[in-house]
């Protein structure tokens, strides 16, 4: 089998809202999201020609330092149209605090991943990665 040779993209850098590809795998890593009042776009990618079958996880927010946490919603959208909602709950019923979604994602489509908290707080982070097998 001949060695398939990867781009610049393969070393990874920094989080960020696309996807990225190698080979026949991808993936998208969103990085820490500090807690706030608001909405915040954490993923947001579109798909090329090919089919991709992947998983997203979800984790709710965390202050790593402090053990707590915070209420934090999930809304992932699939070209424009909500298809899932998740609610963490890290404050008062430390429950648990991922959650993963298997996804097939069309081609030529846009995933869109966003998420809210209960307060502001610098200390709590949200995450959310997705990693799939891209199908030509």
């Amino acid at each position: 089998m001949a060695k398939e040779k990867l781009g610049s993209n393969a070393q990874f850098t920094a989080p960020q809202l696309g996807l990225t590809t190698l080979g026949e795998h991808c993936y998208a890593y969103s990085g820490g999201f500090q807690s706030t009042t608001s909405s915040q776009t954490m993923l947001h990618f579109s798909t090329g020609q090919g089919y991709i079958v992947g998983k997203l996880t979800m984790s709710g927010g965390i202050a790593y330092a402090t053990v707590g946490g915070l209420k934090t919603a999930f809304q992932i959208s699939l070209n424009g149209s909500i298809i899932s909602l998740s609610l963490f709950d890290n404050q008062t019923d430390h429950a648990s605090s991922l959650n993963k979604l298997n996804l097939i994602l069309p081609p030529y489509s846009t995933l869109k991943v966003e998420c809210d908290s209960d307060d502001n707080n610098t200390n709590v982070l949200s995450s959310v990665v997705f990693v799939g097998k891209l199908y030509k």
